[in-house]
Formats: structure tokens, C-alpha cells, sequence
């Protein structure tokens, strides 16, 4: 039997001190006035097939009760987590970083979402607000590591099963292993999962135009790829050989970009079992027509839920 209702109980609130932080309208207006129509159209592009990839869900608190041939019953309840911190820094101001993070956070039915950049208001790209106005998410504040500090002890304190997301960069580690603050951490209900940056990407072109090099900057920031096949502003007197790419595509990244026709001629890019066996390949593969489409693979809806077991015996095994 499975029961699903509105959730009740604790709530979080926003402390009071971050609300004058919280990032102002007319801030979010220049940031998108400067980005432009092509680079707005890429991020509405992307937010797309998030929401295709991850649909919304509803907030709903679920029970279950389940009795099992051998006597065993479990109760199982699920609810979303009050609320979720996705802390960043510049390594994840890249725009096909931060949606792939953000837009499973907003679809995965938690009442409550705070985007924490570490730095200087100064310091806020125009891409990571339009990015994140275009998503539906403008509450977006720049706090130093101090406050950062401060806002997550606050929130270990409060006896919440929050979920706190940032990129696995070395100064939000230092951030999270200050003195005291470890401690906290570890001794609340609130759940910390770090995202492990991409470090191995690829491209391959098969003709100069392809995968303009400005529309990659935007996209993916300050993170390089290793590129094969043709090079861009060159004139290309033939084709790469097949050999050369099934060579260049066989080595392990996180990410492989190629033409969409390299996708379509090749199935196997996308489901090789080189990978599974450990031998190599990409974990993703994108072909030019979704150029900014990243995933994490640590996220999962079950991440954005808090579950909570009992079992017992089958009242008849009671007597």
C-alpha cells in the first residue's frame, strides 16, 4: 500500500542575514542585456533538455508498506529535503556545468533553493545569472568564506536533512574543512555531495567550422579540450582518416564532443562497451547539435529525498 501527500513538519527559512545578499533584480537585468540573443538562445537551448532529461516532479511525501511472503514488513516514508545549497566557485561558472547541477535541483521537488557563489559580488559572471534567471532561479548570493562558513554551521545546527551540492574544487574543500565547522558537518542530519570536475575532454572536428571555439568558452568556461581532425581556421584539404578518429575517440574522458553525423554513422560512440568493461572511451558523448549538454554523474533523484525505513513482523507472525 503507497500513500503520497503534501509534505508537513519542520521547514527551513532563509537566515535573515543572507536575505540583503540575496542578489538584486537589476542586476540579474544587466547580466542579461550583456549576454546577448545567441548566447541566451544556447542557455534556453540547454534548460530544454534538462527539463526533457530530469521532468519536474511533484513535492510530495510518499509512504509505503510492504509485506513480504516470509512474515517481513517494511515501512518505508520519502520526502523531499527541506532545502538545498548549491555552492560554487569559478570552477563551476561554466554555463553546461552549473545548468547540469541546477536544473536537477529544481525538478526534483525540494521546497527551498540557494545558489552560493564563494567570492565578491563584483565577481558574479553574466553567464551564471542569466543562466540561472533563464532557469527560474534568482535566489543567487556571493558570500566570502567566512559568511560561507557561517551559513553552512547555521545549517548543520538546524537539525534539517538538507542537501548542500558544490564542485570538489580546492577552495571549497578548504572552506568545508575549517577548524569546527568539520565537526558540525559530520555530527548533523545535512548531507554534503561534492561533484568531481571534468578533467578529460575531448572534441573532434571533422571540418574548421565546426564547434566554433567562442561558443565553447562560453559554454565550458576555463576548461579545455584536447581536439582532434581538423583545426579550426585552417583550410582542410581531406578529411581526417576514420582510423585516426576511432583511435582518438577510444581514449577515457568525461566528455567527447563530435559532428552529429559521427554520432549517427557510429552508434557505438554512444553505448560502447569498451566503457563498461573498463577499457577506455567517454562517459558521455555529445554530438555538435547539443554542444553544452553535460550530466553529473553523482546526481540522481533519490539524492533530493530523504527515506527513512521500519520493519517489523506481519501481525499474524506477532501471535
Amino acid at each position: 500500500m503507497e500513500i503520497a501527500t503534501r509534505p508537513s513538519g519542520s521547514t527551513w527559512a532563509c537566515p535573515s542575514w543572507l536575505a540583503p545578499r540575496i542578489i538584486a533584480d537589476a542586476r540579474f537585468a544587466r547580466a542579461y542585456d550583456a549576454i546577448g540573443d545567441q548566447r541566451r538562445a544556447l542557455l534556453k537551448g540547454l534548460i530544454a533538455d534538462h527539463f526533457t532529461l530530469t521532468p519536474p516532479v511533484p513535492s510530495l511525501r510518499a509512504q509505503c508498506t510492504q509485506q513480504f511472503v516470509s512474515g517481513l514488513t517494511r515501512h518505508t516514508c520519502t520526502a523531499p529535503r527541506p532545502f538545498v545549497l548549491l555552492l560554487t566557485d569559478a570552477s563551476l561558472d561554466a554555463p553546461a556545468l552549473l545548468l547540469a547541477a541546477l536544473m536537477p535541483t529544481l525538478c526534483s521537488g525540494v521546497a527551498d533553493v540557494i545558489v552560493l557563489r564563494l567570492g565578491a559580488r563584483s565577481d558574479l559572471p553574466d553567464a551564471l545569472l542569466t543562466a540561472c534567471e533563464l532557469a527560474g532561479q534568482e535566489r543567487v548570493a556571493a558570500l566570502g568564506p567566512a559568511l560561507a562558513v557561517r551559513l553552512l554551521s547555521e545549517c548543520a545546527l538546524c537539525g534539517l536533512p538538507g542537501l548542500v551540492l558544490y564542485p570538489d574544487s580546492p577552495d571549497l574543500r578548504r572552506v568545508l574543512n575549517r577548524s569546527g565547522l568539520r565537526a558540525q558537518l559530520e555530527a548533523s542530519p545535512l548531507r554534503l555531495a561534492p561533484l568531481r570536475l571534468p578533467t578529460a575532454l575531448g572534441l573532434w572536428r571533422d571540418a574548421p567550422a565546426q564547434f566554433a571555439p567562442e561558443r565553447l568558452e562560453f559554454l565550458f568556461g576555463a576548461h579545455t579540450f584536447e581536439a582532434g581532425g581538423a583545426q579550426p581556421g585552417r583550410r582542410a584539404r581531406k578529411a581526417p582518416e576514420a582510423s585516426a578518429f576511432s583511435a582518438f575517440a577510444a581514449a577515457w574522458r568525461d566528455l567527447l564532443l563530435v559532428p552529429d553525423a559521427r554520432l549517427a554513422d557510429d552508434a557505438r560512440l554512444a553505448t560502447d562497451a569498451r566503457l563498461a568493461a573498463g577499457q577506455g572511451g567517454a562517459r558521455l558523448v555529445a554530438g555538435q547539435s547539443r554542444i553544452g549538454l553535460w550530466t553529473w554523474p553523482e546526481l540522481s533523484p533519490e539524492l533530493f529525498h530523504v527515506t527513512t525505513q521500519a520493519y517489523t513482523s506481519a501481525p499474524e507472525t506477532l501471535s
